[in-house]
């Protein structure tokens, strides 16, 4: 038996299943939508075992979008959390029978009746209960016995996640947004570090007429592998230590050479909000190692790659 085929055959038929999901798919999303975009309480998420797992998990996702989410255990809600149920909340409930015991009584006594019910089946008894049921049917189970929740819960994670990302495009929600909600780790810092955070303010300056030893000795002392022309209020190029190479390999005679000879006269510029990722994309775009902070009437500093 070949492993890697037979786990590349189950992930393949599980994406199949959701594609002919998807093909015979009546749901009315908008309803649901429309139940979570003019929410003024919270969004509450539920479920039995796997199922609540998944809804552990958006619980997880939208809350990180803005919307003030969080799970509830059917069976910890029946017997006293339905007291963190308000009545301007909005139920998402998960069961792929419908007929979970525990989710149903949690429902039948829940303050809040605005419930967005997922089954496999419109005729389930959570459909009854829903304000909302949104079918999610497959036709089968990865697992060799077709009965542990594969597909399944694959089916009510994409289901759940596509509602949400159509939340984040009605509701024009932005990175700067996202940052909001995501201020810890390599994500946030992504996401919040900004130029003006990492930018280096002294930057070496010589002037036009300056020779190769003058520019050595300024990139040597001001530890950057670059010197800019001109001033901070008027940036006339810029040369690194990666100039002076390509010069030294292809240039004979040095002693004539001027700075305004080897300098690139059109430094790329950022200003002080350019995001981390975006300096980043830049970076690799234009194969340079540094971007100079602000304009060339008004230099403030210099980023450079090795400092993302």
């Amino acid at each position: 038996m070949n492993i890697n085929q037979l786990v590349k055959k189950s992930i393949k038929a599980q994406a199949e299943s959701i594609s002919v999901m998807v093909e015979k798919d009546m749901n009315s999303y908008q309803n649901a939508i429309d139940l979570i975009t003019s929410l003024k309480g919270k969004l509450v998420f539920t479920g039995m075992g796997k199922s609540g797992i998944i809804a552990k998990k958006l619980a997880a996702t939208y809350s990180s979008t803005g919307i003030p989410s969080f799970f509830v255990h059917p069976g910890e809600a029946y017997h006293g959390d339905l007291g963190m149920i308000e009545e301007d909340d909005l139920l998402f409930a998960f069961s792929n029978s419908g007929e979970t015991a525990e989710l149903i009584n949690m429902l039948k006594y829940s303050r809040t009746k605005k419930i967005i019910g997922v089954s496999k089946s419109n005729e389930s008894t959570l459909s009854s209960y829903s304000t909302v049921h949104l079918e999610c049917k497959v036709d089968k189970e990865i697992c060799p016995l077709n009965l542990a929740p594969t597909t399944s819960t694959t089916a009510a994670l994409v289901m759940g996640d596509a509602i949400c990302a159509a939340v984040m495009e009605i509701n024009n929600f932005s990175k700067a947004d996202f940052a909001r909600f995501h201020p810890g780790g390599s994500l946030g810092k992504s996401l919040l570090t900004k130029a003006k955070d990492l930018k280096v303010e002294n930057v070496p300056f010589v002037d036009n007429e300056a020779s190769i030893n003058e520019i050595l000795l300024s990139i040597s002392e001001g530890r950057l592998g670059l010197v800019c022309l001109g001033s901070n209020s008027n940036v006339e190029g810029i040369i690194t230590d990666g100039d002076i190479r390509r010069v030294l390999t292809s240039q004979s005679e040095l002693s004539s050479l001027k700075a305004k000879d080897v300098a690139t006269r059109e430094p790329i510029f950022v200003d002080d909000n350019t995001g981390l990722s975006e300096m980043n994309d830049i970076f690799k775009r234009k194969k340079v190692l540094s971007l100079l902070v602000g304009s060339k009437s008004n230099l403030s500093g210099v980023v450079q790659f090795y400092d993302i």
